[in-house]
């Protein structure tokens, strides 16, 4: 499982997104230690708590105490109908678990991501596994749909007003951060974006669970590459998805060298 963590209410700095649980473990990041603590809950299950990397600046996470109330409430063996409104996409992070956390389903998505799945605990989302999904009885395009069903339900909650609208040395942006963990799963939901963002064209950048950024289309994309990273680089598990291209409610992935680009932006940095 993971924990939700958020970098404040409404900020620009980002959101992070839910400790890692799976149906019988949890993870916390905070200070690095060598081991973690096992707590016995109440419903059978074992939580163990695995600190990690330190967060960056603004942004939280929930308490091990209300992640640990949402695991005394979590039934892993809890119905398809119970299931259905709480199934999230979860659009994977770029540091490994610590632990393995079972057999998880993914199914690659347009624009063309591997994209995980969770239930939504409040304070923490439980990876959907594929026991869990055999249980049920329903298969990948059902648990799919659900999913992309949700999105555009919370999505449909979030004001336009919301978005963020600021400047990053000259360039300027819009900030979605929903409070709900899905902004960066608008990228599977791309009809959303225009009501948020409007048409376009836009670079997106999807640094953290519930952080999308929308910068100009001619965007230096050195730059763009950069503030992915530099934002990625404050939340332990962040998302490493590149950049994307949206207009008029369709996204597509850019086809950018990442690395050569930092390259190109830290020796742009040094000539100055």
């Amino acid at each position: 499982m993971i924990a939700r963590s958020a970098a404040g209410d409404r900020k620009v700095s980002p959101t992070c997104h839910r400790p890692l649980m799976s149906a019988r473990r949890i993870r916390r990041t905070r200070r690095r230690e060598d081991r973690g603590s096992v707590h016995r809950l109440g419903n059978g299950m074992r939580a163990m708590m695995i600190p990690g990397p330190p967060l960056g600046p603004e942004i939280v996470t929930a308490s091990p105490e209300a992640v640990l109330a949402a695991l005394e409430q979590f039934d892993p063996d809890l119905s398809w109908q119970a299931a259905r409104p709480t199934v999230i996409p979860m659009l994977p992070r770029q540091r490994p678990y610590p632990l393995p956390v079972g057999d998880r389903v993914t199914v690659a998505l347009p624009p063309g991501i591997d994209v995980g799945f969770g239930l939504d605990l409040g304070p923490a989302v439980a990876f959907v596994v594929e026991r869990q999904l055999a249980g049920w009885g329903v298969d990948r395009a059902a648990l799919v749909a659900a999913a992309l069903d949700n999105v555009r339900r919370l999505a449909q909650g979030f004001r336009p007003s919301l978005v963020v609208r600021s400047k990053i040395g000259d360039v300027p942006t819009r900030i979605i951060q929903t409070g709900e963990g899905i902004a960066s799963a608008l990228l599977l939901a791309p009809d959303t974006l225009p009501r948020l963002i409007g048409d376009g064209p836009h670079v997106l950048l999807a640094p953290m669970r519930d952080v999308l950024i929308a910068l100009p289309s001619d965007v230096d994309p050195a730059f763009a590459a950069w503030l992915a990273a530099e934002l990625a680089s404050m939340d332990p598990n962040c998302l490493r998805q590149g950049l994307f291209r949206h207009t008029g409610g369709r996204v597509i992935r850019e086809t950018v060298d990442r690395d050569a680009l930092l390259g190109r932006r830290s020796v742009a940095n040094a000539m100055h």
